[in-house]
């Protein structure tokens, strides 16, 4: 079972399958479900794009991938650039990350159960999905990078000062990718970051961001988008042979 996480922009992929809203201990997610492809679509901010990057419950969603049977993630990431060279219209395979996030709550194992476990994040984007989406993205000619996601609380976009701390340290920045990643390798799936860049970040290029800047390139980037999913979807994976599917063995206090 293959889960894709979509988010601004992405309707497209939440046009076909079986409804279904599924209840966790951590709240409900609903869900779009292919049976005949095996593949759980799930809208973060909800089918009308209703919920803000810091109100998503991240938990429910990555634990409702979890209780389908999901193995491996696609999350699909609109970002801006921190590099000049990265141009908006291209693509980002992220790496790794880092987080500024302020109010989610990142982690199964808070101690309220009485489990505390430190999961190793010295690979956090699995590194099979990674090598399987530039496969894709070589075969399709479609241009991109790797490169350090910055993770921000928003909903706000970031200041100029913030922009000049963060181009030092990462690639792209975005709001949505932790704590999915995290989540994720505590439950043992494998999960890989494919971000469009939508534009570049306040300061970078002589240009203000505005929304209608963000919504008309990652829209001008849909069906690209839509091509790389359909690859994945379709792509012959064998046993699971990565880190991730052992993650949380020597994580445990």
């Amino acid at each position: 079972m293959i889960g894709i996480i979509g988010g601004t922009g992405l309707a497209g992929l939440l046009k076909n399958g079986e409804e279904k809203i599924v209840e966790t201990k951590y709240g409900a997610s609903k869900v779009l479900i292919d049976e005949n492809k095996d593949v759980v679509l799930l809208g973060r901010h909800g089918l009308s794009h209703s919920t803000p990057p810091h109100k998503i419950n991240y938990l429910a969603n990555i634990y409702t991938l979890k209780k389908l049977g999901v193995e491996r993630i696609l999350s699909l990431n609109a970002v801006g650039s921190l590099k000049v060279e990265i141009e908006p219209s291209s693509f980002l395979i992220a790496d790794d990350f880092i987080e500024f996030t302020k109010v989610r709550k990142s982690t199964y194992y808070d101690g309220e159960d009485g489990k505390v476990a430190h999961v190793n994040m010295l690979e956090p984007f699995c590194s099979d999905l990674r090598g399987i989406l530039k496969e894709i993205l070589d075969k399709r000619q479609y241009s991109y990078n790797e490169g350090t996601y910055i993770c921000t609380e928003g909903p706000r976009f970031e200041t100029i000062a913030e922009i000049n701390m963060y181009k030092n340290w990462g690639h792209v920045v975005g709001m949505t990718a932790y704590p999915e990643v995290s989540l994720a390798k505590e439950l043992e799936m494998c999960y890989c970051s494919l971000c469009n860049i939508s534009n570049y970040c306040s300061g970078i290029k002589d240009s203000d961001l505005t929304v209608d800047e963000v919504l008309d390139t990652v829209k001008s980037m849909e069906s690209k988008i839509l091509n790389v999913v359909d690859d994945f979807i379709n792509y012959k994976f064998e046993e699971r042979t990565c880190g991730c599917k052992d993650a949380m063995k020597s994580a445990f206090i």
